[in-house]
């Protein structure tokens, strides 16, 4: 008998845990692998079928638990316990100079200290938080503003180079990693390949891709996305007294307990040596693998952080210098015109291809009539085009000398015989924007583009669904509207031929089984992602989700009396400016005319603040900061140019038919409006600091919320409550500084109980 065959399952499985992590990390940390790709696959699948005969060996930390499980609902929201800032930029017009001014300005902080700076290379990724409790993978995040993320914790845990458990045995109990989740320039060929030729839109840029992938519902999607990780810092920890005392010390830290980091790092003392790192790096940056779009600078010692502090969103001890943008000139030899989901027609440079930042350049934006005029942007120009970042590089200038002497300036209308091109219908100009729009509803142009924006990313995440797709499905009059997509079938879709009658290209029954899963799975999607994908005016994706937090469904927004107490409020604000009798143009009246001004003004001001008061004690609306504030000067959620919009597309023929449609379809999407009770929660501040036992913060958070109560991830005086589990750390201290009340997670719960919520 062979080893594996006598060996005890246990003890198997834990020893091909240890086996396969080891590989990894000789894979993704040290780029010296021992085995190939097919031998390290064996390894997992003998592991992953030993844990599916014994499911009581089967650990949250397993290297398995990477492969993504079924599809989420969408993402709840998680709050950063320490907010997750943006960086202050410099550019590389700003020099030396810049460099200069921002070095003293963080010297004034710290007189009398000699400044230690490390700089690292930006990469151009998403940024993510990751939390670890007792040395495992808990959750994971993005961004968001800051303060609040999705939840994408499956999908990050698909993610090879990110450790679901960490090394070493001085981890702290809990501990939050920052970094940058990105996809190598490698990766990213051969993703939009696969796209490509599964009939999808490819993505325009690695971030994008980075981007698109993370949004996912589907995390078995998201695990053959090729996305790396690097950790660039910390958010909250339990206990910071054997933290490294510097920058460079968190990233060997980091390293240590089984994170990436990047390897390029350079200490620099002065301005002018932090200039010489940057130059060096832009230097060294194209042979990375994967894209950066500037240099990080910050202060080396954390010590001398905290004393510099930070703003309201970015911390003043560091910036984000961004490279010059990359420029290449070539010759424009031809204009066209797309047409968009709403009408609006877009004037694409078409080019001579040239290479640009790793990849080869033929279209080009060129916005709008008015900046071809201000430009002077001729056919046949020998063109200056940039790319900084842009999902479609533009042209930002004409080289005058080489301009040929029959070149002739471009008129839009007459470039298109003044009909839409892509349907032959009028068009008008849009003097209020500067635009051309089709004037007709009907055009196939933009039935195609609507039904991209339904299935789009970040909308009902229809797989499959791309620009050529949706062009065949119009195209065959499969569809006419995007909700149609509902009732497609799977002849229709794998017979479907994205070709030519010469040259036929057949859809085929697995992506069209794939695009099947993924409409039947927009059916559950919730209320946030359904008045995203509706394309209502003024209504994008974060609009979206804060309808979403008040309303239970698409006909409570229909109808909503929050969305009318803000237009109201809104007509009523500028009607008290209009009735000051204090206001300079009421001074030259009568006595008899100020004293009815007066009157009137009194009236509104009343109306307005029964208005305001009602929206702030819903959570709709907040107290304004300034001084003197007063209920009608609340700081609305969604404002009123989106409330009046969103109230007025539910209430147009298009509107209605769109309502009338879902409810045939069956599809009810369920919002989650807070219940706001008039307790010890409403209106109240909450902090959490260590860990809970009971429950996770995530479901502490939303319990906090529920109540009407909100959740920050620092201590200030502002502060209500602080939440303090084992390994509490300067949180609570900070607490106790500003004479915050403290609770325990049990005095927590009680405060919870209906019955406490008085005491």
């Amino acid at each position: 008998m062979s080893e594996e065959e006598i060996e005890d399952p246990k003890c198997r499985a834990q020893r091909l845990r240890k086996e396969i992590e080891r590989h990894s990390r000789l894979y993704y940390d040290e780029a010296a692998p021992e085995i190939s790709d097919q031998e390290f696959d064996v390894l997992f699948r003998e592991l992953r079928e030993l844990e599916e005969k014994h499911p009581e060996l089967a650990t949250p930390d397993s290297p398995t638990q990477r492969v993504g499980g079924s599809p989420s609902q969408g993402f709840s929201q998680v709050r950063h316990m320490q907010p997750m800032l943006s960086l202050d930029n410099l550019f590389a017009k700003d020099g030396l100079d810049g460099l200069r001014k921002f070095v003293a300005s963080v010297a004034r902080s710290v007189p009398d200290e000699a400044l230690e700076w490390l700089v690292e290379p930006k990469v151009d990724g998403v940024a993510i938080s990751l939390r670890y409790e007792h040395g495992s993978l808990v959750s994971g995040a993005t961004r968001g503003d800051g303060e609040t993320g999705d939840d994408i914790t499956k999908n990050l845990k698909t993610v090879r180079a990110i450790p679901l458990r960490l090394r070493g045995p001085k981890v702290p109990s809990v501990l939050e990693v920052r970094g940058e989740v990105y996809m190598t320039s490698s990766g990213f060929g051969r993703l939009r390949e696969e796209l490509r030729s599964a009939g999808q839109e490819p993505f325009a840029n690695p971030r994008n891709a980075a981007a698109g992938s993370l949004k996912m519902l589907d995390s078995r999607l998201v695990a053959r996305r090729p996305l790396d990780f690097l950790a660039f810092g910390l958010g909250e920890v339990s206990d910071e007294s054997n933290l490294p005392s510097t920058q460079k010390g968190i990233l060997d830290w980091l390293q240590s307990l089984g994170h990436r980091t990047h390897q390029w790092t350079k200490i620099c003392r002065s301005a002018e040596e932090i200039l010489g790192a940057i130059s060096e790096l832009d230097a060294l940056r194209p042979g990375f693998g994967f894209e950066t779009d500037g240099a990080v600078i910050k202060l080396n010692d954390i010590a001398l952080r905290e004393r510099v502090g930070d703003n309201a969103r970015a911390p003043k001890w560091a910036r984000a210098w961004k490279y010059a943008a990359e420029q290449a000139a070539t010759r424009l030899w031809n204009v066209t015109v797309q047409v968009g989901r709403t009408g609006v027609l877009t004037p694409v440079a078409e080019l001579e291809p040239v290479f640009l930042r790793g990849s080869t350049i033929a279209r080009a934006t060129l916005h709008n009539e008015d900046e071809i005029r201000r430009k002077d942007i001729r056919i046949g120009d020998t063109v200056i085009i940039e790319k900084a970042g842009e999902v479609i590089p533009a042209v930002v200038g004409v080289i005058l000398e080489k301009r040929p002497s029959d070149t002739r300036p471009f008129d839009f209308f007459a470039h298109i015989g003044g009909r839409c091109p892509a349907c032959g219908g009028p068009i008008e100009r849009d003097p209020q924007f500067a635009v051309w729009v089709c004037k007709n509803p009907q055009c196939p142009a933009q039935k195609t583009r609507r039904l991209e924006y339904f299935g789009k990313r970040g909308a009902l995440e229809l797989d499959a669904l791309g620009g050529i797709v949706a062009d065949k499905l119009v195209e065959r009059g499969l569809v006419e509207e995007p909700l149609d997509v509902f009732e497609l079938t799977l002849d229709q879709l794998s017979t479907l031929n994205l070709g030519t009658s010469s040259e036929p290209r057949v859809f085929g029954e697995k992506n069209a089984r794939k695009l099947l899963e993924a409409i039947e799975r927009a059916r559950q999607l919730p209320l946030s992602r359904w008045l995203h994908a509706l394309a209502i005016p003024e209504i994008g994706e974060e609009t979206a989700h804060d309808l979403a937090r008040f309303h239970e469904s698409l006909d409570d927004v229909t109808g909503s009396q929050l969305l009318q107490d803000v237009v109201a409020l809104d007509r009523l604000r500028g009607e008290i400016a209009e009735t000051n009798p204090r206001a300079r143009k009421n001074r030259d009246k009568s006595e008899a005319e100020r004293q009815r001004l007066a009157e009137n003004h009194e009236k509104l001001v009343k109306e307005a603040q029964e208005i305001g008061g009602r929206l702030i004690s819903k959570g709709f609306a907040e107290k304004a900061r300034k001084k003197d504030s007063s209920n009608w000067d609340a700081v609305v959620k969604v404002g009123p140019v989106a409330a009046r919009a969103a109230l007025d597309w539910f209430a147009s023929q298009r509107g209605k038919e769109v309502l009338q449609r879902l409810s045939v379809l069956g599809i009810r999407p369920q919002g989650r409006a807070p219940s706001h009770k008039v307790d010890a929660f409403a209106g109240k501040t909450f902090v959490l600091t260590g860990s809970l036992e009971t429950m996770t913060r995530g479901e502490a958070q939303e319990r906090i919320r529920s109540r009407g109560g909100n959740v920050s991830g620092s201590v200030s005086r502002k502060t209500d409550y602080v939440i303090a589990g084992p390994g509490a750390g300067s949180k609570l201290a900070d607490a106790r500084e500003h004479g915050v009340c403290v609770l325990s997670e049990e005095q927590f719960l009680a405060l919870l109980d209906e019955k406490s919520s008085k005491s």
